[in-house]
């Protein structure tokens, strides 16, 4: 059964990671991507976060990252954050979204 504090309206989805996308770039400087994504749990949006060390602690490495505005639900929907590392956003999400195949 899904958790109710998860139900109720929801943004569209493009809405939801359009506004998310602006309100993070309020605050943050560092390299990120919000992108609708689906887990076990159904849909959601991901924020993806380039950070030194995955296996260190978000804040430490970005202090100025607004985790406690976005997460968990954003205009109804479920956020998550993935630390992933430098470069990872251009080179694996983002490696033939432009067409360059």
């Amino acid at each position: 059964m899904a958790n109710i504090f998860f139900s109720g309206d929801k943004l569209e989805k493009q809405d939801a990671i359009n506004s998310l996308t602006l309100k993070i770039s309020e605050y943050f400087g560092g390299r990120y991507e919000v992108r609708g994504v689906s887990d076990d749990g159904g849909q959601l949006l991901e924020i993806q976060v380039e950070v030194f060390e995955p296996s260190d602690k978000l804040l430490d490495q970005h202090s100025d990252f607004p985790i406690d505005e976005v997460v968990p639900k954003w205009k109804g929907w479920r956020v998550v954050v993935l630390k992933v590392p430098i470069s990872y956003i251009d080179n694996v999400t983002l490696a033939g979204v432009s067409g360059d195949y």
